[in-house]
């Protein structure tokens, strides 16, 4: 995973220019630049900002460390007034930690710009001169207040001088030298795990990754089977067996994904942010030449991968529009424009990262190649397209969807959706179990008003989706799975539409107006013991419903019926597959009822709520 996002990294550092992409060591900040001090040789004033630009970036928690020519107003002009009116007890050594950096900087070797120099000068000359404190802007300053330095004369004029090309450089020595592994900073030399040159090896990568907060994608623990190694705190003196600029590329990858909505989803949410249980996928292509789809060439980066394993919550009860149009995306032939490569060439990377404390958990790392992938996610969004509760329309589901509609977080459960879209690896053990539960409870909900009645068909929409996914996904009948399916002959599949048909006929000869309807009495025993319970069901609706309904409810009984017979009659009980497969006919049959009936009908449902 290392490797693949320093190669990400190389390749947005080639495509991608500042501010677009942070150079090394810089990190895009939530604080924004609040103020810049714009100076010349005997002037200075300041200018209120709300500058989002990337800056340099140390990983400073309570030490007193600069960053070079931008930072906070405590280090950047000795400001000590914080927000709450107190004062910062440190700011005069954070200032004079800020000059010796700017002295350092001058002192270095590759500082060649005779102008740059030379402003640097001024900039010395204005900080002892108190010329700043002189502004009558000053006094609104804080502590916490990001600075900039902008010269107003000279060839540098109205440049930030943080983001000069040599200070970036400096910044990036700077910070090399500074993430030494150890207390005493020494130098470990080694090959680099990633680019495999033999070069100093970081103790730390200071740039933090967000993940539910800031922290480090990857850090030493303590010390453990280290009998091969001498003396004691051996972590401290430990690296990560990576270079600096392997460290940093990783992690600033990282974070453009994290920060795209075009690489990254989440799949499960926690109402803590820092919690192990959010878990979010992120992902990217790497594709060494154009690609043809159909007759067009395609830009790979606008096809939206994340569909798939989108996080909804439930939000609306439109189709996954997106979904669909993956779907039949994934259809048409693909060929790379040049000759020179094939599908296989193209790679597809996903992982799966939690934020815990300190770190990222990675729980799942994916690599398959896009002739692999598009026959995976076209078999895994065949078996998960599913008729809407109400009949509508005939979509697709993602894979947050579908796990909100279970009401699980359990990481193996999401790994198991992510490996069968993936990787076309059979869906995860317990789903049969998970879906059958969730579904019978859904069932005999009630809603109680319009929005929990939306709520309720978009989870039966969903857990009949996972139904199908686990009955038929790569099966000769799942793309018959959809909706009703009238040669369907699985017993099961059959007394779940009879069930449908039963609560239908009630439904009318009640004109839609039930306080509790006979599939919120019986439909649990109904998915296990049929045999037992649709005689006095069937008694029931010939005596009490059906002579109240049109004769085709009779007919379409009768037919389904006779069709059981054929196949052996009522099985006297149902085992899990069998109940899931009751499930998916009793959700068919009831889906195409009310499609029948029409959005603009005057006729409720389960007690008159539209």
């Amino acid at each position: 995973m290392f490797r693949e996002l320093v190669e990400l990294g190389w390749e947005l550092e080639r495509k991608l220019q500042y501010p677009d992409y942070p150079p090394p060591v810089f990190y895009c900040y939530d604080e924004p630049i609040k103020w810049v001090v714009h100076f010349s040789p005997n002037r200075v004033y300041l200018e209120a900002a709300e500058l989002k630009r990337p800056r340099p970036f140390c990983g400073r928690t309570s030490s007193i460390q600069a960053h070079l020519l931008v930072d906070e107003a405590g280090y950047a002009l000795g400001v000590a007034k914080n927000k709450a009116g107190a004062e910062d007890n440190n700011a005069v050594k954070k200032h004079e930690s800020f000059r010796q950096l700017i002295q350092k900087f001058l002192n270095w070797g590759g500082l060649k710009d005779a102008a740059l120099r030379q402003t640097l000068v001024w900039l010395e000359d204005i900080l002892d001169s108190g010329l700043i404190q002189k502004d009558p802007r000053f006094n609104e300053i804080l502590t916490k207040d990001w600075i900039s330095f902008v010269p107003e004369v000279g060839p540098l004029a109205g440049q930030h001088l943080f983001e000069h090309p040599e200070a970036m450089a400096f910044w990036l020595v700077e910070m090399q030298e500074r993430s030494a592994p150890g207390s005493n900073k020494f130098r470990v030399i080694g090959e680099c795990a990633i680019c495999g040159r033999v070069r100093p090896l970081v103790g730390k990568i200071p740039l933090k990754v967000k993940l539910g907060g800031t922290k480090p994608l990857h850090s030493l623990d303590n010390d453990s089977f280290i009998s091969f190694l001498s003396g004691s705190n051996t972590s401290k003196k430990a690296h990560l067996g990576v270079c600096f600029e392997c460290g940093d590329t990783a992690s600033r990858a990282f974070n453009y994904l994290i920060n795209s909505d075009n690489h990254h989803r989440f799949i499960v949410r926690d109402k803590k942010h820092d919690n192990l249980a959010n878990q979010a996928a992120l992902f990217w292509l790497k594709a060494p030449a154009p690609l043809q789809v159909g007759e067009i060439v395609f830009d790979l980066s606008t096809i939206d991968w994340g569909v798939v394993v989108e996080d909804t919550h439930f939000k609306a009860l439109t189709p996954q529009s997106s979904l669909s149009q993956l779907l039949e995306l994934l259809e048409v032939p693909w060929k790379p424009v040049d000759s020179a490569f094939r599908l296989d060439d193209y790679g597809f990377y996903l992982a799966l990262v939690s934020p815990n404390k300190g770190r990222i958990a990675v729980r799942e790392w994916l690599t398959v190649s896009l002739a692999e992938i598009k026959r995976n996610l076209l078999a895994f969004l065949e078996a998960t397209r599913m008729v809407s509760a109400f009949g509508e329309s005939v979509q697709p589901l993602g894979i947050g969807t579908i796990l909100e509609s279970l009401g699980t977080k359990n990481p193996n459960m999401v790994r198991g959706f992510l490996r069968t879209a993936y990787l076309g690896i059979q869906p995860p053990e317990g789903l049969k179990t998970g879906v059958v539960s969730a579904f019978r409870k859904n069932v005999l909900k009630k809603p109680n008003d319009n929005e929990s009645k939306r709520l309720q068909a978009k989870r039966m929409h969903a857990l009949a989706s996972a139904i199908k996914l686990s009955l038929f996904y790569r099966k000769e009948e799942v793309s018959q799975m959809s909706m009703l399916n009238d040669d369907y002959r699985g017993r099961a599949y059959l007394c779940g539409r009879l069930l449908a048909i039963l609560e239908e006929a009630q439904l009318r000869a009640s004109n839609f107006n039930l306080k509790r309807s006979l599939v919120e009495r019986f439909y649990g025993a109904a998915s296990t013991a049929p045999a037992t319970t649709f005689g006095t069901l069937i008694r029931l609706a010939t005596t009490a419903h059906l002579p109240k309904v049109s004769k085709d409810m009779t007919e379409l009984m009768q037919e389904v019926m006779s069709r059981l017979v054929e196949t052996g009659g009522f099985p006297k009980t149902l085992n899990l597959v069998e109940q899931a497969e009751f499930g998916l006919g009793f959700y068919h049959q009831r889906a195409a009822f009310r499609a029948s009936r029409g959005k603009n009908s005057d006729e409720g449902d389960e007690g008159g709520l539209e």
